[in-house]
Protein backbone atom coordinates (compact mmCIF):
# COMPACT_ATOMS: atom_id res chain seq x y z
CA UNK A 1 0.00 0.00 0.00
CA UNK A 2 2.61 2.44 0.84
CA UNK A 3 4.37 1.96 -2.51
CA UNK A 4 1.65 2.86 -4.79
CA UNK A 5 0.76 5.85 -2.19
CA UNK A 6 4.70 6.88 -3.13
CA UNK A 7 4.37 6.61 -6.44
CA UNK A 8 0.97 8.29 -6.97
CA UNK A 9 2.84 11.17 -4.51
CA UNK A 10 6.10 11.45 -6.94
CA UNK A 11 3.77 11.75 -10.34
CA UNK A 12 1.62 14.31 -8.65
CA UNK A 13 4.90 16.07 -7.86
CA UNK A 14 6.52 15.93 -11.29
CA UNK A 15 3.18 16.89 -12.68
CA UNK A 16 3.06 20.08 -10.63
CA UNK A 17 6.21 20.85 -10.93
CA UNK A 18 6.08 20.68 -14.48
CA UNK A 19 3.04 23.64 -14.61
CA UNK A 20 4.26 25.73 -12.04
CA UNK A 21 6.61 27.94 -14.26
CA UNK A 22 4.80 28.30 -17.04
CA UNK A 23 2.86 31.34 -18.13
CA UNK A 24 0.74 29.83 -19.97
CA UNK A 25 -2.75 29.77 -19.44
CA UNK A 26 -4.40 26.28 -18.57
CA UNK A 27 -6.55 26.60 -21.47
CA UNK A 28 -5.65 23.60 -23.62
CA UNK A 29 -8.17 24.54 -26.97
CA UNK A 30 -6.60 25.53 -29.97
CA UNK A 31 -5.55 29.27 -30.36
CA UNK A 32 -8.21 31.25 -32.50
CA UNK A 33 -7.38 34.64 -32.46
CA UNK A 34 -4.82 37.19 -31.34
CA UNK A 35 -5.42 40.48 -31.35
CA UNK A 36 -2.95 43.48 -29.41
CA UNK A 37 -2.87 47.02 -29.84
CA UNK A 38 -0.51 49.61 -27.90
CA UNK A 39 -2.01 52.82 -27.56
CA UNK A 40 1.06 55.59 -27.03
CA UNK A 41 0.78 57.85 -24.67
CA UNK A 42 3.20 61.46 -23.60
CA UNK A 43 3.58 59.65 -20.20
CA UNK A 44 3.21 56.15 -20.85
CA UNK A 45 1.62 53.64 -23.22
CA UNK A 46 -1.72 51.42 -22.92
CA UNK A 47 -1.39 47.92 -24.53
CA UNK A 48 -4.72 45.87 -24.97
CA UNK A 49 -4.29 42.18 -26.10
CA UNK A 50 -7.15 39.51 -26.29
CA UNK A 51 -6.66 35.80 -26.81
CA UNK A 52 -9.53 33.95 -28.14
CA UNK A 53 -9.79 29.96 -28.02
CA UNK A 54 -12.07 27.61 -30.08
CA UNK A 55 -13.70 26.29 -27.09
CA UNK A 56 -14.73 30.39 -26.56
CA UNK A 57 -13.04 31.35 -23.83
CA UNK A 58 -10.67 33.98 -24.06
CA UNK A 59 -8.03 35.57 -22.36
CA UNK A 60 -7.44 39.21 -22.05
CA UNK A 61 -5.01 41.66 -20.46
CA UNK A 62 -4.90 45.19 -20.15
CA UNK A 63 -1.76 46.78 -19.17
CA UNK A 64 0.14 50.34 -18.62
CA UNK A 65 3.90 50.43 -19.38
CA UNK A 66 6.05 54.12 -18.54
CA UNK A 67 8.89 53.76 -20.50
CA UNK A 68 8.72 50.38 -21.67
CA UNK A 69 7.97 48.29 -18.15
CA UNK A 70 4.40 47.68 -16.80
CA UNK A 71 2.91 49.79 -13.66
CA UNK A 72 -0.34 47.56 -13.99
CA UNK A 73 -1.47 45.00 -16.08
CA UNK A 74 -4.27 43.45 -15.44
CA UNK A 75 -5.84 39.79 -16.76
CA UNK A 76 -9.72 39.00 -17.35
CA UNK A 77 -10.94 35.49 -18.23
CA UNK A 78 -13.95 34.52 -19.15
CA UNK A 79 -16.34 32.97 -22.06
CA UNK A 80 -17.73 34.38 -25.36
CA UNK A 81 -21.92 34.05 -25.33
CA UNK A 82 -22.72 32.10 -28.75
CA UNK A 83 -23.68 35.38 -29.91
CA UNK A 84 -20.33 37.11 -29.55
CA UNK A 85 -19.05 33.87 -30.87
CA UNK A 86 -21.32 33.64 -33.89
CA UNK A 87 -20.35 37.36 -34.65
CA UNK A 88 -16.71 37.28 -33.88
CA UNK A 89 -16.14 34.09 -36.60
CA UNK A 90 -18.89 35.31 -39.08
CA UNK A 91 -16.34 38.07 -39.14
CA UNK A 92 -13.19 35.84 -39.25
CA UNK A 93 -14.71 33.77 -42.09
CA UNK A 94 -15.92 36.23 -44.11
CA UNK A 95 -14.30 35.91 -47.80
CA UNK A 96 -12.75 39.52 -48.27
CA UNK A 97 -11.48 39.09 -44.39
CA UNK A 98 -10.00 35.51 -45.54
CA UNK A 99 -8.46 36.96 -49.12
CA UNK A 100 -6.78 39.72 -47.00
CA UNK A 101 -2.95 39.31 -47.07
CA UNK A 102 -1.09 42.42 -45.85
CA UNK A 103 2.94 41.89 -46.47
CA UNK A 104 5.06 41.85 -43.36
CA UNK A 105 6.20 45.12 -42.70
CA UNK A 106 9.98 45.44 -42.43
CA UNK A 107 11.22 47.60 -39.09
CA UNK A 108 11.86 50.75 -38.84
CA UNK A 109 14.23 53.12 -36.83
CA UNK A 110 11.69 55.65 -36.86
CA UNK A 111 7.73 54.97 -37.34
CA UNK A 112 6.01 58.66 -37.04
CA UNK A 113 2.19 58.83 -35.59
CA UNK A 114 3.41 54.82 -33.75
CA UNK A 115 0.03 52.85 -32.97
CA UNK A 116 1.16 49.29 -33.34
CA UNK A 117 -1.83 46.44 -34.01
CA UNK A 118 -1.06 42.89 -34.37
CA UNK A 119 -3.85 40.35 -35.69
CA UNK A 120 -3.38 36.79 -35.95
CA UNK A 121 -6.35 34.63 -37.49
CA UNK A 122 -6.08 30.36 -37.06
CA UNK A 123 -6.53 29.67 -40.25
CA UNK A 124 -6.49 25.37 -41.66
CA UNK A 125 -2.85 26.04 -43.15
CA UNK A 126 -0.81 28.11 -39.99
CA UNK A 127 -1.75 31.38 -38.84
CA UNK A 128 -2.89 34.85 -40.94
CA UNK A 129 -0.97 37.50 -40.02
CA UNK A 130 -1.01 41.09 -39.52
CA UNK A 131 1.18 43.71 -38.19
CA UNK A 132 0.25 47.01 -38.25
CA UNK A 133 3.27 49.86 -37.43
CA UNK A 134 0.51 53.24 -37.37
CA UNK A 135 -3.20 53.89 -37.87
CA UNK A 136 -1.99 55.24 -41.42
CA UNK A 137 -0.37 52.24 -42.08
CA UNK A 138 -3.85 50.52 -41.55
CA UNK A 139 -5.38 52.29 -43.87
CA UNK A 140 -5.62 50.49 -46.81
CA UNK A 141 -7.07 47.23 -45.29
CA UNK A 142 -9.40 49.54 -42.83
CA UNK A 143 -12.68 48.73 -44.88
CA UNK A 144 -12.02 44.95 -44.18
CA UNK A 145 -11.15 45.17 -41.01
CA UNK A 146 -13.47 47.50 -39.45
CA UNK A 147 -15.80 44.72 -38.58
CA UNK A 148 -13.15 43.25 -36.27
CA UNK A 149 -12.02 46.28 -34.77
CA UNK A 150 -15.53 47.71 -33.69
CA UNK A 151 -16.18 43.73 -32.98
CA UNK A 152 -12.86 43.70 -30.29
CA UNK A 153 -13.64 47.50 -29.23
CA UNK A 154 -17.09 46.20 -28.10
CA UNK A 155 -15.55 43.42 -26.42
CA UNK A 156 -13.44 45.73 -24.55
CA UNK A 157 -15.86 48.21 -23.51
CA UNK A 158 -17.90 45.57 -21.66
CA UNK A 159 -17.05 45.00 -17.91
CA UNK A 160 -14.78 42.22 -18.14
CA UNK A 161 -14.27 39.63 -14.97
CA UNK A 162 -11.28 40.11 -13.67
CA UNK A 163 -9.00 37.07 -13.31
CA UNK A 164 -6.07 35.95 -10.99
CA UNK A 165 -4.88 33.96 -13.83
CA UNK A 166 -1.10 34.48 -14.75
CA UNK A 167 -0.30 36.68 -18.07
CA UNK A 168 0.08 35.27 -20.95
CA UNK A 169 3.35 35.17 -22.81
CA UNK A 170 1.93 35.73 -26.30
CA UNK A 171 0.30 39.36 -24.57
CA UNK A 172 3.91 40.53 -23.65
CA UNK A 173 5.43 43.21 -26.27
CA UNK A 174 8.65 41.29 -25.91
CA UNK A 175 7.11 38.24 -27.32
CA UNK A 176 9.52 37.68 -30.24
CA UNK A 177 7.11 38.81 -32.97
CA UNK A 178 3.94 39.43 -32.88
CA UNK A 179 2.63 37.17 -35.01
CA UNK A 180 2.23 33.12 -34.68
CA UNK A 181 3.28 30.29 -36.59
CA UNK A 182 2.22 26.51 -35.99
Amino acid sequence: MKLPITILSVLLGISLLANAGSSEPANKAALRLVLSEVQPGALSSAQYCMLVFDDHNFHAEKAYSTNGKDRKRSVYQGRLSDAEWNALTAILDAKPFRDLYVPPSAPTLVTEGLHPYAISVARQKGFQNMEFMSKESLKPYRAKLKPLLEWWKSARSQSLPQSNAAVDSRCALSHPGAVFNN
